[in-house]
């Protein structure tokens, strides 16, 4: 990756908002230590006006790949292979995260807080940008088609896909874990279930380290970093959530990652 420093000179925008993404996952993580942000199970009042969980999951996740393309197609160079094919996998997530995936989910009837929503967006357009400017005009090293065989592309390519699979097989067990028309919790079964409270969540940080890994751009591991903040306090919360729950909730189990916490 060239240093910061270096970039600054040419590119001060992006790193100065790279900076800001850093910045805000260092902030949510030591915020959601003591809060937990008030929506699905940790829904409460108090927090303001809402909207729709449907409506607002699309909203919040809607300006990630479509300011990701804005500056990917308008970048200097959009056409190079590795840089396409890491489009591709920014996009398989994103597209199907803010168009399909509120059209499937359990509980697309209850409201979330507006203020969560706006910072949903915030962080959506900054990664967004950032992403599709990193592929599509930085990163020299995506140039040359040798990329493809760089221990650091075949590893966070790996990675990538595993999280994505891991993410996708989570959601369908929580979809398909209640009869149609009951509501309530219980307590998930199956695939990385067997072992983490939140395999969800542990699929979606190792798609992002991979990611950051395979494109080895200071854009990829700001999300990657952030990632991480935002949703190992989140598991954490669940964790104890079910917990105090569930009497007989499996000790076997850590919060995010397997065997360790």
């Amino acid at each position: 990756m060239t240093p910061l420093r270096t970039l600054a000179a040419t590119h001060p925008v992006y790193v100065y908002s790279a900076l800001f993404v850093f910045a805000f996952g260092a902030c949510a993580f030591v915020v959601l230590q003591f809060v937990s942000a008030p929506y699905g199970r940790h829904q409460r009042e108090g927090w303001g006006p809402v909207i729709g969980a449907r409506l607002g999951w699309v909203l919040m996740e809607a300006p990630s790949p479509l300011c990701f393309l804005a500056f990917y197609v308008t970048g200097d160079q959009p056409l190079r292979a590795a840089s396409l094919v890491l489009a591709a996998f920014y996009l398989v997530h994103y597209v199907y995260r803010a168009f399909i995936f509120p059209f499937r989910m359990r509980g697309a009837k209850k409201n979330k807080p507006v203020v969560t929503l706006l910072l949903a967006v915030v962080f959506n357009i900054f990664n967004g940008s950032l992403n599709g400017f990193a592929l599509g005009s930085l990163a020299p090293h995506l140039s040359d088609t040798s990329w493809f065989a760089d221990p650091r592309f075949i590893v966070g390519a790996l990675l990538f896909w595993a999280g994505w699979y891991i993410n996708h097989q989570s959601d369908a067990i929580l979809r398909n874990l209640r009869a149609p028309g009951e509501t309530g919790y219980k307590v998930p079964r199956g695939g990385l279930y067997r072992w983490v409270t939140s395999p969800n969540y542990f699929g979606e940080v190792l798609e992002w380290v991979g990611f950051a890994l395979a494109s080895w751009t200071w854009a990829g591991w700001a999300f990657a970093f952030f990632t991480f903040s935002n949703l190992a306090p989140r598991a954490k919360q669940h964790h104890q959530w079910y917990q105090q729950k569930f009497a007989d909730y499996p000790p076997e189990r850590r919060a995010l990652i397997p065997w360790l916490w």
